[in-house]
């Protein structure tokens, strides 16, 4: 997908979100940590849960926040890399799992700061503000269910 504007941004958000669900499930399920398991459906719930949020933005939001241009500013920050390849992920316990889903969703938030900061007091800031709440209360979910987990 090329993105160039913020529309683009939350278009390929929520097409992200939807795919990393389907990546984590189909990756784990050859899995033989039954905690591994639990934890990527658990992942995978909280990703579509994600992409059906950041696909409401699109309808609701103005064409003024949808419609501002953003191209310049991510060749500064690029878009989070989950070229891992599916193997790999089966062999992770639940702790490196979570640790991966972590990372790949503190990309984004630096993606939505980095846009956010380059807004100033504009629609498309409000959106960007809204969009990296629910990233960051999202993944403090995630993370805190996953500790729980391990203290099972």
């Amino acid at each position: 997908m090329h993105i160039e504007t913020i529309g683009n941004v939350v278009a390929w958000s929520g097409e992200f979100h939807r795919n990393f669900a389907a990546f984590i499930e189909s990756s784990v399920a050859a899995s033989d940590d039954e905690r591994t398991k639990m934890l990527s459906g658990y992942i995978a719930d909280h990703e579509r849960q994600l992409a059906k949020t950041v696909s409401t933005f699109d309808h609701v939001e103005s064409d003024n926040a949808l419609g501002t241009w953003c191209t310049e500013f991510l060749n500064k920050q690029p878009l989070p890399d989950t070229s891992s390849k599916e193997e790999e992920w089966a062999t992770l316990s639940a702790k490196q799992l979570m640790d991966r889903v972590r990372d790949i969703h503190e990309q984004l938030i630096a993606l939505y700061s980095h846009l956010l900061s380059r807004c100033g007091a504009t629609p498309a800031a409000d959106m960007l503000e809204q969009l990296l709440d629910v990233e960051e209360h999202q993944l403090m979910l995630m993370t805190h269910s996953a500790n729980r987990l391990e203290d099972i």
